[in-house]
């Protein structure tokens, strides 16, 4: 049987080679909604290798690429073999509108062959309530509908004056089993500054109701925005991914009998995405604005105190400026204070303590002066005051604090030093740094020569470089001998130069950069253990590199690290990418485990 079965692959690899390579694209499904996704078929027929790997034409204009797999298949028909391999590239569709999706080029052999394009619409119908029923034939993921599975955003405002905080709420609701999720796409906020709310480790858990439909539902993300400017701003989709339990439609008419139902469920990854939403931002109105108004939008009242209100000349005060309410508060600045002339001031120091409150942010932002009176008698501290922009009643309001007396004690001529200075003014070095003088050693009149160390160096400095010429020479004839040797010697070496080269592409396009790391790490764990880097299949690397002493935490770095560079070299422009260095570093401490691993 076994004969057989080689015998049956010889054939198969012999009629590969006969047969002609072509290549057809085609889409899971020809529509789709606005948050749905879609798998991209890339069949090449007459071979199951490819000298690398199909380059995508550009789709970020309305898909976000999510993963990628491949599957191979052989058959025999009236005594004819055929064998294909087929790569499917799922993507997220983001942008409604009727596209066309170019040609994808494979390389195959000596030529570079090119797909026909496919079209693409992608409707802007509402998720629930759209796409394919459950059982519907097509990729793992068309078992769960988009009305059993979907990304709700909620925001408290559709219409908001410039800095005016807007909370938006990711929820996700799903009929379905979900097991685990992760977010794949952070929405990119262009337009806003962005504040996160901080998530508990385990989202609560609700049951809410939509059209008439009982979901369980989870906020999965909570931020406040504040617009930078007036007009329409779109707040981009976000993007999930979520691990779906659904059951196996094939029929097993014994399984409830002989309970083996609970085989046939599956876990199968769902992507959906939330709907863009447009927020309308007006300009703050002209008309009334006070002088000492700074761009705050929201409550704000503002207090002053010293914390003592007697003072020695030239001892230092502390004077408090404190401001409460709602808003953008981390972008509040210091008042403008026109102090009187016989203080010392030195620039503030400054804290923010906000929380969620009320449906945005509320705290207080405080500027501590630290002020030094030179002169002795009574000193007035200003007024201050600030003005805000109150959203819902559409008008400027004014918060004024102060004026602070402040009593100056001590003699017409106070010397120098003689008061407390702050830690604001202290000396940064020394005005005169004294030369270090070594001791003078001297050496012992008629010493012997052979007492000397460095003539017992000199001695022996010849047998030990014969020795290291007799060891250098036989490294070099097993390297040349022992392949598995050579390869695991030289890994590390060849891994630093493909870091190095990935590492000016880092300044390039990414998709190169992240192919390069990719290759650095297939092409190291390769050499390791002494196999061809085109035939590494995860499963059985794992097993191998595992028999070899390889932790299963290292390898399970390894694979995120190569499935992170997957999924970068996909992405689209402007997708927010972990920064090269770090991802350098990255890749170089795993092969360092890998290599103290595998050594052992």
């Amino acid at each position: 049987m076994a004969g057989g079965a080689l015998a049956l692959a010889a054939a198969a690899a012999l009629w590969t080679g006969a047969q002609d390579v072509g290549v057809r694209a085609y889409l899971s499904a020809p529509q789709v909604g606005v948050g749905q996704q879609f798998v991209l078929h890339v069949e090449v027929s007459g071979t199951q290798q490819l000298d690398g790997d199909p380059v995508l034409p550009a789709m970020e204009g309305f898909a976000r690429y999510l993963g990628a797999g491949t599957s191979t298949s052989m058959q025999i028909v009236n005594g004819r073999t055929t064998v294909s391999l087929t790569h499917q590239y799922r993507f997220l569709a983001t942008q409604e509108g009727t596209f066309e999706i170019g040609a994808v080029r494979v390389p195959a052999g000596d030529r570079v062959l090119e797909t026909e394009p496919v079209s693409l619409v992608v409707s802007d119908a509402p998720q629930p309530g759209t796409g394919a029923a459950p059982g519907a034939e097509g990729g793992p993921a068309d078992a769960v509908a988009p009305d059993d599975l979907f990304v709700e955003t909620t925001v408290s405002k559709t219409r908001a004056f410039e800095n005016e905080p807007v909370t938006v709420e990711y929820r996700i609701m799903t009929l379905v089993n979900v097991e685990s999720y992760s977010i794949t796409d952070l929405p990119l906020a262009t337009g806003f500054l962005t504040e996160e709310l901080e998530q508990p480790e385990s989202p609560r858990v609700e049951h809410v109701t939509r059209n008439g439909r009982q979901y369980v539902s989870a906020v999965v993300r909570r931020t406040v925005l504040f617009p930078t400017g007036p007009g329409t701003k779109t707040l981009d989709p976000l993007g999930l991914e979520a691990q779906v339990r659904t059951r196996n439609r094939s029929f097993d008419p014994f399984g409830d009998i002989f309970g083996r139902s609970g085989l046939l469920d599956r876990r199968v990854p769902v992507a959906v995405a939330s709907r863009p939403v447009e927020i309308e931002v007006l300009p703050l109105p002209p008309s009334g604005r006070p002088a000492s108004f700074r761009g705050h939008v929201g409550g704000l009242a503002v207090s002053t105190s010293v914390d003592r209100s007697t003072v020695q000349a030239n001892e230092a005060v502390t004077f408090r400026v404190a401001m409460e309410g709602t808003g953008n508060l981390r972008s509040l600045s210091p008042p403008e204070i026109d102090f009187p002339a016989e203080l010392e001031v030195f620039p503030p120091e400054a804290s923010t303590r906000v929380s969620p409150g009320g449906g945005s942010l509320e705290g207080a932002r405080t500027f501590d002066y630290v002020l030094v009176p030179r002169v002795p008698g009574r000193v007035t501290l200003p007024l201050v005051e600030v003005s805000s922009f109150d959203p819902d009643a559409q008008a400027y309001r004014t918060s004024r604090a102060g004026p602070i007396e402040l009593a100056v004690e001590g003699g017409d001529a106070v010397a120098e030093g003689a008061g407390a200075v702050p830690s604001a003014v202290s000396s940064v070095r020394e005005e005169i740094r004294f030369i270090h003088v070594g001791e003078v050693r001297f050496a012992p009149v008629g010493r012997r020569l052979v007492a000397a160390p460095g003539f017992w160096v000199a001695l022996l400095l010849p047998v030990a470089a014969v020795a290291g010429a007799g060891a250098y020479r036989r490294h070099r004839d097993r390297l040349e001998g022992d392949v598995a040797y050579a390869r695991t010697r030289r890994a590390g070496r060849m891994a630093k130069k493909r870091l190095a080269k990935a590492k000016e592409l880092a300044s390039g396009d990414p998709r190169e950069f992240h192919a390069e790391v990719a290759g650095a790490l297939q092409g190291f764990l390769a050499d390791k253990m002494n196999v061809s880097a085109a035939s590494l299949v995860r499963d059985e690397v794992g097993r191998v590199a595992a028999a070899r002493g390889v932790s299963a935490k290292t390898l399970e770095r390894l694979f995120e690290c190569l499935d992170h560079c997957d999924r970068q070299r996909f992405a689209p422009a402007g997708t927010e990418r972990e920064p090269p260095e770090e991802l350098l570093e990255r890749a170089a401490r795993i092969m360092a485990e890998l290599a103290k691993e595998l050594s052992t």
